[in-house]
């Protein structure tokens, strides 16, 4: 499932990193995103979403993939994508840290999740995994819990950013598991973290913000896609096709080896903008 917000908020003076001026000031966003059920699966447990700033330089971009049963899990991913997509702009607002924002909204998603599944009985135990890229005035910031995954694409070569939350890629850490072996153990796809599940949630935040250069890509995308595709078919589509198409060739080749998992995926291209960013008035409609 797909969901688009626009909010009227302009950090075009502030810079919430405190990193100065931007690496990157004339640029502009290319974006694409898909979310499929695919061929197994009868309906869409996953939530893609973004939130395009009024200083169309800015984004953020999300997203989730449920558990707890078909009707646990959609609303799990729904709630979590819907509760960052309203409280982070509060926050940024007040100019807020952006690590901080995204640790944050991931509470309040937490929160929320956990207790609509405890007021009902037929959603217990549901949860979602979330993968957030806040992009703000050329800085890249990021935050994860679960395994849906955000990469950086530059110059042909591909670098996972998040950090995968499983029970293999625990051992992989501990030197018990090799990542070859990995990708056929039984438990590959038993997550050790989750959005919603517990009172509270761990969340892996960057470091630092990472600049932004000029044609780099941003890969956002559920275990759905990367079980299927690997990643250097991925830089190749997304290197060669816009985002929107990219994101549904992404997804056809999925579908085409199986589509055993619903599959979503967004695709942030960072590009030299034609000329000057010009203010763009916020006006709602």
């Amino acid at each position: 499932m797909f969901q688009y917000w626009k909010q009227f908020i302009d950090h075009r003076n502030s810079d919430p990193s405190g990193c100065g001026a931007s690496p990157e000031a004339a640029y502009c966003l290319e974006i694409g995103s898909v979310s499929d059920t695919g061929r197994a699966r009868p309906n869409n447990q996953d939530n893609v979403g973004l939130i395009n700033f009024a200083n169309s330089r800015n984004l953020l971009a999300m997203v989730a993939d449920g558990m707890g049963g078909h009707q646990g899990g959609e609303t799990a991913s729904r709630m979590a994508v819907n509760t960052v997509q309203r409280e982070l702009s509060k926050l940024l607002d007040y100019r807020n840290n952006g690590f901080l924002a995204l640790k944050k909204v991931f509470q309040e998603a937490n929160k929320a999740i956990f207790q609509q599944a405890r007021q009902s009985p037929e959603l217990a135990g549901m949860g979602t995994t979330l993968v957030a890229m806040l992009l703000l005035n050329g800085y890249v910031y990021y935050a994860n819990t679960g395994d849906s995954r955000l990469y950086r694409i530059r110059d042909g070569q591909w670098r996972q950013l998040s950090q995968d939350h499983t029970v293999v890629n625990e051992l992989i850490n501990r030197g018990l598991l090799t990542p070859e072996a990995a990708k056929t153990h039984p438990d590959r796809h038993v997550i050790s973290r989750a959005v919603g599940t517990q009172t509270k949630v761990r969340v892996d935040v960057a470091e630092a913000p990472l600049a932004a250069a000029i044609g780099d890509s941003f890969l956002l995308c559920s275990d759905g896609l990367y079980d299927l595709v690997e990643e250097a078919e991925m830089v190749e589509l997304i290197d060669r096709h816009p985002s929107q198409q990219a994101c549904k060739l992404l997804v056809d080749l999925a579908n085409a080896r199986g589509g055993y998992d619903n599959i979503s995926v967004i695709v942030v291209k960072i590009l030299k903008a034609a000329r000057a960013f010009d203010p763009i008035p916020a006006t709602r409609y």
